[in-house]
């Protein structure tokens, strides 16, 4: 028995001491290698396509340096890793246009002034050392230099979005400039200047410039043009001049819905003129239908409460603010996205559908549409007294159109030349007008509106990337049988499985013991 218990144990011993040579060897070899293999979710830790076109359209080489201080302990040390991996990736994939140095600012004082004309700061990072939390100062930062041009990410503060943000950087260092997007004022519609949050979020991207169209056409050099929120039914020339920018080639978005929302007093939404969305009909085949949509997977907001002279906040799923998972998975737009929130919007529909028309973002199933106006909003309805009698069913809420496109008019309106079709035009109507407001521009929502506007401008190569690293996975709602199948699995099922499992790994041994021993008597 004793020499049995000894060769078990020698065996287990060499086995053990293979498999650490092995790793050891492996791990060795894949240090001083280039190969990788990406098994991340959503290819986090690959450059994208759109990356390594970008990079191999460069004319002219670029050089990127990496100021960090050494010696970091995680998560700042595992951060430089990545950044240097990620570097490495964009030097191979620009096949000769693009070199990198990672840079320890602490050993050169000379770099450190340099660093300071350039207004890079030092930063603060909490580590943990001598079993103690401490607080270092330290350089976490990228310069790109291109020609005598030079664009900063002053303090890389996670490897989420990095790929996305060193390319754009890229992008905007070796590009034409801005583009231009024109926003349609008059009818109700909001002007640049209300959409404050959206410039802000786009300003070293595009500049915006109003327009109205009911006297003036858009301008030549705009790449798109937003038409948010019209709430009365537009003249002939606002929509001819529509017309003949969608007839360019040109993006157009246009934010219709039945409501606006009246946040400033309280919880309330104002109803648009009756007539304000017939147009879209006539001219873009969009039907708005009546109503607003509620939806049970909703968003949640946060209230003001009075009940017997005391004050208090509570968190409640709000309707009228939809939580869309149902994505377009197919549209560049979309595709990577996991939910957005549609405030306040108006079911859509294709007047005649066709295969260059599509539909973006649908509400979940456990939507239902009010009838109105007038519309009743209050949170604090309950949700099963809200739906109760309604016929439930998916909503649309966002419509895009690409490819040819015939203009609603038949003859010029003005001296200028009239475009009767167009074979690459591009076309997005959203159920909500307030989807562009400052209130609503947040989250994943961000990502959406970016996404529309880069593919409103002909310009994806950025869209693919702000997607990468999903930020929320929503799980779907369940109906009551799958919760209660669900909790007697967990409750009950697997551990009785976990028990018989256990117990027939009991016997088994002991048999396998009693055999061996009979054996060696």
């Amino acid at each position: 028995m004793a020499d049995l218990r000894s060769t078990i144990r020698r065996k287990t011993l060499f086995t053990l001491s293979f498999v650490v040579v092995i790793a050891v060897l492996l791990f060795a070899a894949a240090q001083g290698s280039h190969i990788r293999s990406d098994w991340s979710d959503n290819q986090t830790s690959s450059i994208s396509a759109s990356t390594k076109q970008v990079l191999q359209s460069l004319d002219e080489p670029i050089q990127i340096k990496a100021y960090f201080t050494a010696g970091l302990p995680q998560p700042y040390g595992q951060l430089k890793q990545f950044v240097e991996d990620t570097l490495m990736n964009y030097r191979d994939a620009a096949k000769g246009k693009l070199g990198f140095e990672m840079i320890n600012p602490e050993d050169n004082p000379n770099t450190q002034a340099a660093l300071q004309a350039l207004q890079i700061p030092k930063v603060q990072v909490q580590v943990i050392e001598d079993d103690r939390a401490q607080v270092r100062q330290a350089y976490l930062a990228i310069v790109i230099e291109y020609l005598d041009k030079q664009e900063i990410i002053p303090v890389v503060q996670t490897d989420a979005g990095f790929e996305y943000l060193l390319t754009r950087k890229i992008k905007k260092l070796t590009g034409k400039g801005k583009q231009t997007i024109a926003v349609a004022t008059g009818f109700g519609a909001k002007s640049s200047q209300q959409l404050q949050t959206l410039q802000q979020l786009l300003q070293d991207d595009y500049n915006f410039v109003d327009v109205d169209l009911a006297a003036h056409v858009v301008p030549s050099d705009a790449k798109a043009l937003i038409v948010a929120g019209v709430d009365k039914k537009p003249s002939e020339m606002f929509r001819y001049h529509l017309d003949q920018f969608r007839m360019t080639g040109n993006g157009v978005l246009v934010l219709a819905s039945n409501v606006e929302p009246n946040l400033q007093a309280g919880f309330q939404v104002l109803p648009v003129d009756t007539y304000a969305n017939d147009w879209l009909l006539s001219d873009l085949g969009v039907s708005v239908e009546p109503g607003l949509v509620m939806d049970q997977q909703a968003s949640r907001i946060t209230v003001n409460q009075q009940q017997a002279g005391f004050a208090f906040r509570s968190v409640v799923d709000f309707p009228f603010i939809p939580n869309v998972v149902n994505l377009n998975k197919q549209s560049v737009i979309t595709q990577g996205l996991e939910s957005v929130s549609m405030p306040f919007a108006a079911p859509l529909a294709w007047g005649e559908p066709s295969a260059d028309k599509s539909i973006l973002l649908q509400s979940s199933e456990w939507s239902a549409v009010q009838s109105g106006p007038p519309f009743d909003v209050n949170p604090l309805l309950a949700m099963q007294e809200r739906f109760h009698g309604l016929h439930m069913r998916p909503q649309t809420l966002m419509l895009a159109q690409e490819g040819k496109m015939q203009s609603a008019f038949t003859k010029a309106l003005d001296d200028k030349t009239y475009i009767a079709k167009v074979a690459n035009g591009r076309l997005l109507v959203s159920g909500s007008s307030a989807l562009l407001d400052n209130e609503f521009i947040n989250g994943e929502n961000t990502v959406l509106i970016l996404n529309m506007l880069d593919w409103l401008s002909h310009d994806e190569a950025l869209i693919t990337l702000r997607s990468k690293g999903v930020t929320q996975r929503p799980l779907e709602p369940l109906n009551k049988a799958e919760r209660t199948f669900f909790k007697v699995v967990w409750v009950f099922a697997l551990p009785a499985l976990l028990l018989t499992l256990a117990g027939w790994r009991w016997l088994y041994l002991r048999k396998r013991r009693n055999k061996t021993w009979e054996e060696n008597q």
